[in-house]
């Protein structure tokens, strides 16, 4: 099921945060929001969960808005992961992957689906290690794909995800990139914000860069991210390469 932002402004404090935006985000791809710091990445990706009140436009969900929809079918058809992974409370690490499950639980008993669903997310996040451990003791990192597999859980028609890879390693950067770009060939909508450049242009097949609030451009990676785009909204230069066939990009 596609996702659809049809002229979605945002205003906070009297400030216009996003103006304008018109994107289809189509089942059976990865699309990246990229942009420079402040340029409202964070503040669509809200918008697109229903998150965020936005001041005009709205977002469709098929052809349903989502702020039509009822809070349960929201949550099991667009699972959300926020920027922050913070826990504050000692719970197991399964136990807060099964929380992905809430929207399919009655809350008197665990389905064997939900239990089935932690396993592949536990599986699929690569944190297999960290079951049992409590989640508030964890590295920053580990504790993020903690979240991504609670977010997995869910097994939703929609992922969003903001800065998944922020606080990861070279190696699960990687890898959590290849999986969300899995997901997506398996034909769900996966949306991410990202700020690196290099994995949006190998692991993407979408990317739109927002500057100031506005979209300034969208398509493939190697139509968005050109040497004039970096220079105008970054204000970076960029070497540009290929590897086994694939596009590279390197803001110098």
């Amino acid at each position: 099921m596609s996702l659809r932002a049809a002229n979605i402004t945002v205003q906070l404090s009297e400030k216009t945060i996003l103006s304008g935006i018109n994107v289809d985000f189509k089942a059976g791809q990865l699309t990246g929001l990229v942009g420079p710091n402040g340029a409202g990445k964070s503040t669509l990706l809200r918008a697109l969960a229903g998150l965020q009140t936005v001041s005009s436009g709205q977002v469709l969900f098929g052809e349903q808005s989502i702020q039509d929809m009822a809070p349960l079918n929201k949550a099991k058809k667009i699972a959300y992961l926020p920027q922050t992974h913070e826990c504050h409370w000692p719970l197991p690490v399964e136990r807060v992957v099964l929380l992905g499950r809430h929207p399919h639980n009655d809350g008197h008993h665990v389905s064997d689906e939900s239990l089935q669903a932690v396993k592949e997310a536990i599986a699929e996040a690569d944190i297999g290690h960290l079951v049992g451990r409590p989640v508030n003791e964890l590295s920053g990192g580990e504790r993020a794909r903690v979240m991504l597999a609670r977010a997995l859980a869910t097994q939703s028609d929609i992922l969003l995800a903001d800065e998944p890879i922020v606080s990861l390693d070279p190696r699960h950067q990687i890898d959590v990139m290849a999986l969300l770009q899995s997901l997506a060939r398996k034909g769900k909508t996966v949306i991410v914000v990202l700020h690196e450049l290099h994995l949006a242009m190998r692991y993407c097949q979408q990317l739109v860069l927002l500057e100031s609030g506005k979209n300034v451009t969208e398509g493939s990676p190697i139509d968005v991210l050109t040497a004039k785009n970096l220079r105008d909204v970054y204000g970076t230069d960029a070497i540009f390469g290929s590897h086994h066939g694939t596009s590279w990009v390197l803001p110098w």
